[in-house]
Parts: C-alpha cells; sequence; structure tokens
C-alpha cells in the first residue's frame, strides 16, 4: 500500500470516529453543561484542566517518544509497549497520591474536593492506553473503534443519570470510568493482536527512554499552559458562574481542534518515515499544511461569525455571555492551526528541544498575562493572553520549521485566510438581510442556515484559489512511498 493511500485510510478511519465522538460529545456536553449549570460545570471544568496537569507527569512524553520509535521500527511494538506501561503505572501512583493531597489541602468545599478526587481516577486510565502502538503501526481503525464505543457509553450514562446540579459527583464518575474502560478495551485488543503487555523493571533503559523523552514532556507541559492553565486560574480568580461560561467555550475550542489532531495524527507516522529525505519532508509537509490549514481557515472562520448561535444552540442561554469570549477564542484556533502545521512535525525530526523551548516561552507569555488581564477583563482577558501567547510560539516555531525544510507556506496560509474572510462576509450579510431569521433568540435557525452559507462559500473560494486542488486530494491517496 502506498504512503498516501495509508495516509488517506487513516484520515477516513479517524474522521469517521471522530464525527461519531463530535456528536456525542456535543450532546453529552449540552445536556450536563444545561443539567449542571454554569456554575457547577465551572467546577468540573476546573478539576478537567487540574486533573490535565497531574497526567503530563504520568505521560512524560512518553506516548510521542513510542510513536518516533515504533514508526521507525515496528519490532519495537511489544518491547516499549511493556515499559512505557510499566513506568507510566508507577508514575500514576505516585503522582495520585500527590494530587490527592494537594487536592485535600484546597481552600474549596466538600463536594468540590469530592469531584476533584473522583476526576483522579483518570489518571489509571491515562497511564493504561495504548494508543501510541496502533498510531505507530497506522492502524488507526482500531482507535476509531474504540473511540466511538466509549463516546457512546459515556453519553447514554450521562443522559440517564446526570439530571440537575445535585448529579454534579456523578458527572465526574461517568467520565473517570469511561477512561478506566477505555484503557481495558486497549489492552484486550492489544493482547490479541500482539500479547499481554508484561511488566518490565530495567532502569538502564528507562534511563535512556526518559532522557529522550523529557524534552516532548516539557513541550507538552508548556502546551498545557496554553490549554488548561487559564481555566484554572479563572478557577482561583473569578466568580464560579464566569468560570462555567469559560469552561463552556474551552469544550468548543477542543472540539474545533478535532478535524486538526486527526489529520496529524494520520499524517505524523509518514512524516516520521519522510526524516532524512529534505524533498520527501517537503512534499509530505506541502499535502500536510495545505490539508490542516484548509480545514482551521474554515473552523476559524464558522466559529467566529456564528458564536453566538453555537452557543445558543449548544449551551442555553445562560451561557450567552462567553460569545465575545468564543470569537476570540476562535482567533486562537486559527493560529493553533498553524502551529500544528509548523510545531509537530519537529517532534518526530528530532528538534524536539527546539519545540519545546519555543511552546515553553509561549506558554509562561500565557501565564504572565492571565495574571495581568484575568483580574482586568476576566475571561475575555484570558482569551486575549491565549492569542498573544500563540502568537508568541508560532514566531520560534516558524525559525525552526524554516530551517528544517526551508518552507513556510505561507501561500496557503494566506488562500486559507482569504477564503474564511469571504465566508465570514457572506455570512454576515446574510445575518443583515435577515435579522429577524438569524437573532440570537433563534439560535438553531441561525446556525444551520449561516452554517450552510459560510461552508459553500468557503468550499467554492477553496477551489477558486487553489487552496483546495483536486490533483492534490488524488495524489494523497496514490502518492508512491
Amino acid at each position: 500500500m502506498t504512503a498516501g493511500r495509508r495516509i488517506f485510510l487513516n484520515i477516513r478511519a479517524l474522521g469517521l470516529a471522530r464525527i461519531a465522538t463530535l456528536l456525542s460529545g456535543l450532546i453529552t456536553t449540552a445536556w450536563t453543561a444545561r443539567a449542571l449549570g454554569p456554575d457547577g460545570f465551572g467546577v468540573l471544568g476546573f478539576g478537567t484542566s487540574m486533573l490535565a496537569y497531574a497526567a503530563l507527569f504520568v505521560n512524560l512524553g512518553l506516548s510521542t517518544y513510542a510513536v518516533r520509535e515504533i514508526a521507525r521500527d515496528r519490532e519495537k511494538a511489544t518491547d516499549l509497549a511493556d515499559h512505557v506501561l510499566t513506568l507510566r503505572m508507577l508514575l500514576a501512583v505516585l503522582v495520585g497520591g500527590l494530587y490527592a493531597l494537594f487536592v485535600l489541602q484546597l481552600d474549596k468545599s466538600a463536594l468540590v474536593k469530592a469531584v476533584l478526587l473522583v476526576q483522579a481516577v483518570q489518571l489509571l486510565g491515562n497511564a493504561l492506553l495504548l494508543d501510541f502502538v496502533y498510531q505507530a503501526t497506522e492502524r488507526m481503525s482500531v482507535i476509531a473503534v474504540r473511540e466511538i464505543g466509549t463516546s457512546l457509553g459515556n453519553m447514554v450514562a450521562v443522559l440517564a443519570l446526570v439530571r440537575g446540579p445535585d448529579d454534579l459527583a456523578v458527572a465526574a464518575g461517568i467520565t473517570a470510568i469511561s477512561f478506566v474502560i477505555n484503557a481495558a478495551l486497549m489492552l484486550a485488543r492489544f493482547s490479541r493482536d500482539f500479547r499481554m503487555p508484561r511488566p518490565r523493571v530495567d532502569l538502564a533503559k528507562w534511563r535512556a527512554i526518559l532522557k529522550t523523552s523529557a524534552p516532548m514532556a516539557v513541550s507538552v507541559f508548556a502546551w498545557a499552559l496554553f490549554s488548561h492553565l487559564d481555566l484554572v486560574m479563572l478557577g482561583f480568580m473569578a466568580p464560579q458562574t464566569e468560570v462555567g461560561w469559560y469552561a463552556a467555550v474551552t469544550k468548543l475550542l477542543v472540539l474545533s481542534l478535532t478535524a486538526g489532531n486527526i489529520i496529524l495524527s494520520a499524517f505524523m507516522p509518514q512524516l516520521a518515515a519522510a526524516y532524512g529525505d529534505r524533498e520527501a519532508m517537503r512534499a509530505r509537509m506541502r499535502d500536510y499544511a495545505a490539508t490542516i490549514l484548509s480545514i482551521g481557515g474554515l473552523i476559524a472562520a464558522g466559529g467566529f461569525t456564528l458564536a453566538p448561535a453555537i452557543l445558543g444552540t449548544v449551551f442555553g442561554p445562560a451561557y450567552a455571555p462567553a460569545a465575545d469570549t468564543l470569537r476570540l477564542l476562535m482567533i486562537a484556533v486559527a493560529i493553533v492551526h498553524i502551529n500544528l502545521t509548523m510545531g509537530n512535525p519537529l517532534l518526530v525530526w528530532h528538534r524536539q528541544t527546539g519545540y519545546m523551548t519555543a511552546i515553553l516561552i509561549g506558554g509562561l507569555t500565557n501565564a504572565a498575562l492571565n495574571l495581568i488581564l484575568i483580574p482586568r477583563y476576566g475571561i475575555e482577558g484570558s482569551a486575549m493572553a491565549t492569542i498573544i501567547a500563540e502568537l508568541t510560539a508560532m514566531t520560534g516555531l516558524a525559525w525552526l520549521h524554516r530551517r528544517e525544510v526551508g518552507q513556510l507556506y505561507l501561500g496557503i496560509a494566506a488562500r486559507a485566510a482569504l477564503c474564511a474572510a469571504l465566508a465570514m462576509g457572506a455570512t454576515l450579510g446574510l445575518t443583515q438581510a435577515l435579522p429577524d431569521l438569524m437573532a440570537p433568540a433563534h439560535p438553531l435557525p441561525a446556525l444551520l442556515i449561516g452554517g450552510s452559507v459560510l461552508i459553500a462559500v468557503y468550499a467554492l473560494a477553496a477551489l477558486l484559489t487553489g487552496l483546495v486542488r483536486p490533483s492534490r486530494l488524488r495524489r494523497l491517496i496514490v502518492a508512491a512511498a
């Protein structure tokens, strides 16, 4: 099978899975946000962001390291899986204990502490998850089936058991248990495809692995400064209702990056395999950049233009005050797709230290700006900090990427921006022409009609400007390995 065909099939498998998980995730999130209200939903969001930092110390960049190594030599899959799982289980026990002690010392209510401790069960699931093996061996359909089953099960449980603010701890428990079920299903599949993982203790091997994965871990930690620090800081510095609003828009931010992460996961093994052949690297990168920037431009344009309708449809009128914050974060989404284009390939090209430095500088910028802007501007200040921090990281990543392959895809980015501007203009014109139909009081019709117009105009502009080329799509499917 050709390299391009493998990429296409991986995108298709992950795409179908993510569509299913996206739809079920939207239903789950909307139901939970409405049932718990902004205050309760804010507690869940605060706990999720707190736990994300603990999970980083469980993984320590080991998954990214394993993907890179297994993609180059698939005979290493079982051996690396043994070492990675053993290391992560030990780390989960240590980190989980420290996290529990930290939670018990917080100046929070007993209910909030209980929710945070229930969510900590997710650390066990994170430690045992074996997605990295199937990503590295380009068997994304395995990951896809597991994701679909888990997301649907989570949705059914939430719809059945979460009815009001009193079910906050139940909502946290459902998510935590789903992580453990995730891991158990993947262990069963791995045992069938390879063999049952075995605990392995080899201190010399662990030192070698951690020495290489450490810069990747620091990079991921720095990335978490973008993704979760704002919500954590808001949890300590802002009213709980505002935290709930921000948790809602953060959920939409994560969902808006789903397509980009699918593309990244599908291309990553081929980008890793191309390392050492500059022409192959450049060819793969042009296809990758065109694909991910096209998607990023469409998503950012839609989220910015239709922010009130999206919030009203998904979360209800209680979350309407977060519309401007969502618009600001959609600007950040556009920049994130650029950073995914230029930054993440560096991790599989042995440039993890440079990537780590750029992301760490951006993350520290985000932390400093949150301290300054949250007290003054609340959740909108936090969103502005995210934009500036992403731009800061982008500067460093662009410099590193150009040194590596000698190109920055400015033409592709400019065409994506033009298509986004035309689509936004058409949608805003429709809003002016049909003010009653597109009013915030009717969020679902506004979203459906406005979204249809935006997608149609963007697609037409993408074809006319050459952003999307049929020849490139054909090459993606049939390109020789």
